[in-house]
This record gives structure tokens, sequence and C-alpha cells, in this order.
């Protein structure tokens, strides 16, 4: 029993610290506002230094383009330019640097699928059309970054996707 007590005793306080992490409310996002008193689904994130952004996603009134960035030490959104493509839920997006990136998604409801490809400059606050993506369309994919390279992968496109695909934005492919 001896040989377990550092074992019970550590175990117990992990449990302890764990228990007291909570999670703290933070302000409504505006796009819920501007868009009625509709919730949203399908939309995508990404972030840029220390701001998050929401895009797209489809609400009870439609597939919106909206672009909303959250300032954490504010704690407030903003609303930025709209998104550059058509209106679509379940894109992939993802960041690098001080680009945001989002593609992919349904344009509507039993819409086909996109493969077009945009970046969001933060710095100009405008939205650059891209390379389409290369692994053709889909939507419900997911999307990251390593380093200096994005990465979608999986998704829907008739069938469940396994593939992931890498974009350099040095040669927009």
């Amino acid at each position: 029993m001896s040989r377990n007590l550092p074992f019970i005793l550590a175990l117990s306080l992990c449990a302890m610290h764990a228990s007291a992490q909570t999670w703290t409310q933070k302000a409504d996002v505006g796009m819920a506002v501007a868009n009625g008193p509709y919730a949203r689904t399908g939309a995508v994130a990404f972030t840029i230094g220390s701001k998050g952004y929401m895009c797209t996603g489809q609400t009870a009134t439609g597939f919106s383009q909206d672009l909303w960035e959250y300032d954490p030490t504010a704690n407030a959104w903003s609303q930025k330019a709209n998104f550059g493509g058509t209106g679509r839920y379940w894109a992939a997006g993802f960041s690098i640097g001080s680009m945001g990136y989002v593609g992919t998604g349904l344009e509507g409801a039993g819409a086909a699928t996109t493969q077009d490809f945009w970046a969001y400059d933060q710095a100009t606050n405008t939205w650059l059309q891209k390379a389409p993506f290369g692994g053709g369309v889909r939507s419900h994919a997911i999307g990251f970054s390593v380093g200096v390279k994005g990465y979608i992968g999986t998704g829907v496109n008739g069938g469940y996707m396994q593939d992931l695909w890498e974009y350099d934005p040095a040669v927009d492919q």
C-alpha cells in the first residue's frame, strides 16, 4: 500500500486542480444580433494574432457572408468586411501569419459544395480570391495550420473523405 500512496496523492491533487477550472462567459457574438434572433450553424473560425474571427454559416434567414472579429482585451465583437465568396456553411478555415483563409463548404440548402478559396487580409480588411482548393468540392472539412502551411482535409462529397491537402501561400497552391 505504501508504494501506491504517492500515486494516489498525485491523482487526488490533479483531480482537485481540474475541478477548480471553470468556463467564463464572454460577450455574445455580434453576428447573432445582426441576423436576428436566430442561432447560426456551420460557421467557420480562425485566429490572427490575439483576435478571433468567425464568418459564414447558416441561420434561419439564409446563408451568411459576414465576418466578425473578437477582441478578448475589450471583450467585444466588431463586424469586418464580408467574406468574398458566396454565403455558405460548413466551410473550412485556418490562419497563417496575418492572413485568415476560408474555402469549400455548402452554398445553400441541397446545393452543390464548392472548392473556391479566399484569404482575409487583416491589415487591409479585404478578401482576396486564391487558387481553388486542390481536393475538389466538399463540405464539413477540417482546416488547420502548422508553421507557414495550411491544411484542409476530410469532409463530405457524396461520401466521407479521408484525404489531407497542404496549401502553400508563398506559391498559392
